[in-house]
């Protein structure tokens, strides 16, 4: 998996995001999709700080968090005293007692980079959800991502949180691997007036897929899809797909 969210990069992602995502906003969509089939329990995979968690406890929904990266969990733990958070791995986890909707936020469905991840994935989802569960996730549309990057050597995204102004540069290139893989480098400021000042710097490999692969692997993992969600971010052209667990 990624280093992007280690050490003091969980929080540099935190305060640059709070600029990106209205998580408000964000809560409201997801929750939306949540109460359509009337689920009562919850686990979110990708946590991350917890800015969605807080929203969820603040609504006194039966809530869990799910991410890799013990840094970013300490940062929500902090900002949720009563949340449960697990650190666990998405491709193999297994709850204590199983859930109505799992959720897959943040694109962090990237992060799987080859077929076997995004199967164990699936599988472990398919697991963890009661009869009739949903699963809800986002992916970066490959169709439209991969000719933008072409097209922009660099990208550059700014944030201001709590008096500081941050920069990112990130610059991308296609990979040789059989999937729809991208080597991603980016560095991150923190800018005065027309000086930087860099903060760190990372590299990740990322995936983006078209939808066509996704219908399939929901498929092989025994998934009906029930909505599919043309959803703009800050950076990305994204799917969400919503989901349910066949019953046999």
């Amino acid at each position: 998996m990624a280093n992007l969210f280690s050490g003091k990069m969980a929080s540099i992602f935190d305060a640059m995001y709070q600029t990106f995502i209205d998580y408000d906003e964000e809560y409201e969509f997801f929750n939306g999709l949540i109460q359509e089939r009337k689920c009562n329990s919850i686990l979110e995979i990708g946590s991350g700080t917890g800015n969605l968690a807080k929203r969820f406890q603040e609504n006194n929904q039966n809530y869990k968090g799910l991410d890799s990266s013990l840094s970013m969990i300490a940062i929500a733990q902090e900002r949720n005293k009563d949340c449960t958070f697990i650190h666990e791995d998405m491709r193999n986890f297994k709850l204590e007692n199983t859930v109505d909707a799992i959720i897959i936020t943040g694109r962090s469905t990237s992060y799987l980079i080859n077929n076997e991840d995004v199967m164990d994935t699936f599988e472990s989802v398919y697991k963890n959800l009661n009869p009739n569960g949903i699963i809800i996730f986002d992916i970066i549309d490959a169709n439209r991502f991969i000719p933008f990057i072409k097209e922009n050597e660099t990208i550059i995204h700014k944030a201001s949180y709590e008096g500081i102004n941050y920069l990112r540069e990130s610059q991308w290139e296609t990979t040789p691997f059989e999937n729809f893989t991208l080597n991603w480098n980016a560095k991150y400021y923190q800018t005065t007036d027309n000086e930087k000042e860099i903060l760190s710097e990372d590299f990740s490999t990322v995936r983006v897929f078209t939808l066509n692969e996704i219908q399939l692997f929901l498929y092989l993992n025994n998934f009906e899809i029930l909505k599919v969600i043309d959803k703009k971010t800050y950076a990305y052209d994204t799917y969400v797909i919503m989901a349910q667990k066949k019953a046999f």
